[in-house]
């Protein structure tokens, strides 16, 4: 297809396209790539042709692998491109630079995913996008909504693999999304789905970033259609319905609308194992989203050298620790990564520096495991663990029952332990302490846990389809039968035999053909004792002289 290009095509424009296309086949190297720096590789096939305008993008776009059955490869991504990248694409198209915008709200403000739908733009720009562009690289896989209103989604990657994101909504108007940093996890948290399965890859910035964005998108284009709907309804003289009234005024109570609000990094993977490509996320999702640092959290087991950088780099977004024990022994056997990355001690003195460096409250994470870190022992050890290292009042502690896994035999504490492990650490060490509600736990809305459903589901349908082509045979072979006018009296070894099936046979694949049958009539008998004595005296015996089978009747 590419080879057809120049014809429609800048031939640098060209080069962009074919370049990209053979990046897109390494998606474990990164599937982004900087239009800047291919159009600077391309430089000189620019000096032989007229070049439209000089590139001044500096960001990235993804690539993604179109299933149409043209098999051609789709190398822009409209949903991660930039704006300023989005207009370089569209002008080397030969289109007018402000129908990039006219795009880019499409997908962005409107929340279209289908190119014919964006009705202010030509023909010719929607078949050149139809073309090389797709409305997202994250291909869903499995959705589920729970009834507290929270969505799960379960993404599949250009190469396979799997991520989960989470959309939660609350009823003062806000709505966060949780997503995933990594394919898997290498951290091998015990109690924790997404550890139990494994580090697959790193998410490249743009599958991070394209996670928010669809969230965002889908969140504005429900907000577009509750505004014409208002308007329809009070052009028609009906006003606000009485739904669209309170949401309203909570709205107005809350500073909030029906947008995209908050961020968790707590989906799959170690976010800091990955800091580079999140970091890259995190700046376009605040300039490009709107979304402001400091309604971003990034959640981490502990990873100490990057809790340094992220204190210099990212100051405005908020650190929450998986911390789950208070000790490095119970801590080390329950998050191996523990002892890799040099105990409390280490960690202890990364969030001092956090909070000395940010002015900025750490929130620490613990899942409340019945029995195991909920008694009021362990909530004293960790009074006493916060009370040697941090400011009482620079920590947050978030506790939450454990959200159960097939690999670990856990259970989640009840709601009068939850509520003394608290009571001890608030009342005597003056520690915020505050039960955080389990959202989605009818869907599986724990990390890691609608992947696995995923991959089990898949397990046992090739399981399924493996058995039942054993159990068939490829091709189906005729039932033969053998009556006494139709036996030869002699067949050859490797012969050739062409058999026929008798118009008149009875199949008896059914259990009900089995049945014993009554003669009643004499013919009936008559025949039925013929048959007998044509089995007795009749015998197959095999020719070894002549390498043959011959019949022999058998005499009385």
């Amino acid at each position: 297809m590419f080879g057809r290009l120049s014809t429609i095509l800048p031939l640098h424009a060209h080069a962009l396209i074919t370049r990209a296309s053979n990046l897109a086949r390494h998606p474990r190297q990164g599937n982004h790539f900087s239009t800047t720096r291919l159009f600077q590789q391309t430089s000189e096939t620019k000096t032989k042709t007229k070049s439209t305008r000089k590139p001044k993008a500096n960001s990235a776009t993804t690539t993604q692998k179109n299933n149409s059955n043209n098999n051609s490869e789709k190398v822009i991504n409209l949903h991660t491109i930039p704006l300023e990248e989005l207009e370089e694409v569209v002008v080397s198209l030969g289109h007018p630079k402000y129908r990039a915008k006219q795009v880019y709200n499409w997908v962005r403000v409107q929340g279209v995913t289908d190119v014919s739908q964006m009705n202010n733009i030509p023909k010719k720009l929607k078949e050149d996008l139809e073309r090389f562009a797709a409305v997202g690289s994250l291909t869903l896989d499995m959705e589920q909504i729970s009834k507290d209103g929270t969505t799960k989604r379960a993404y599949r990657l250009e190469d396979g693999q799997l991520i989960e994101s989470v959309l939660m909504p609350y009823t003062d108007g806000r709505y966060t999304a949780c997503i995933s940093s990594q394919a898997g996890c290498a951290q091998g948290c015990v109690f924790c789905a997404t550890g139990q399965m494994g580090f697959s890859r790193q998410l490249t910035a743009d599958e991070i970033f394209e996670q928010v964005a669809r969230f965002a998108s889908e969140l504005s284009q429900q907000d577009q259609q509750e505004k014409k709907e208002l308007k329809k309804q009070n052009s028609n003289g009906k006003g606000q319905t009485q739904e669209h009234y309170s949401r309203n005024q909570q709205q107005k109570t809350s500073g909030r609308s029906t947008r995209l609000s908050n961020l968790v990094f707590m989906g799959m993977g170690e976010p800091l194992a990955n800091y580079k490509n999140v970091k890259k996320a995190i700046q376009r999702i605040q300039s490009e989203l709107g979304i402001g640092h400091r309604k971003i959290t990034v959640s981490t087991v502990g990873i100490v050298p990057n809790i340094y950088k992220m204190a210099e780099e990212l100051p405005q977004v908020r650190l929450a620790v998986s911390l789950h024990c208070a000790n490095d022994e119970e801590r080390s056997d329950l998050l191996p990564a523990n002892k890799r990355n040099g105990g409390l001690k280490e960690l202890m003195k990364a969030l001092q520096d956090y909070i000395s460096t940010t002015g900025k409250r750490v929130t620490l994470e613990w899942a409340l495991i019945e029995g195991e870190n909920d008694t009021p022992e362990t909530a004293h050890e960790l009074g006493r663990l916060i009370k040697k290292w941090l400011r009482k009042d620079m920590v947050h502690i978030n506790v939450i029952p454990l959200n159960p896994t097939g690999g670990f035999g856990g259970s989640p504490s009840g709601r009068q332990r939850v509520n003394a492990f608290c009571a001890i650490l608030e009342d005597k060490y003056g520690v915020a302490c505050t039960p955080r509600v389990r959202r989605g736990i009818d869907i599986n809305a724990g990390c890691g846990q609608l992947k696995a459903e995923v991959e089990k589901r898949e397990k046992e349908s090739t399981t399924l389809a493996q058995g039942e082509e054993e159990a068939s045979p490829q091709e189906q072979e005729p039932e033969l039968l053998v009556s006494e006018t139709n036996l030869v009296d002699s067949i050859q070894v490797e012969q050739d035999l062409q058999f026929a099936l008798n118009e008149l046979a009875i199949e008896i694949s059914d259990e009900e053909d089995w049945e014993d049958y009554e003669y009643k009539t004499e013919d009936e008998l008559a025949e039925a004792d013929r048959l007998i004595d044509l089995v007795k005296g009749t015998t197959i015996t095999v020719d070894t002289q002549v390498g043959g089978l011959s019949e022999t009747e058998a005499k009385s």
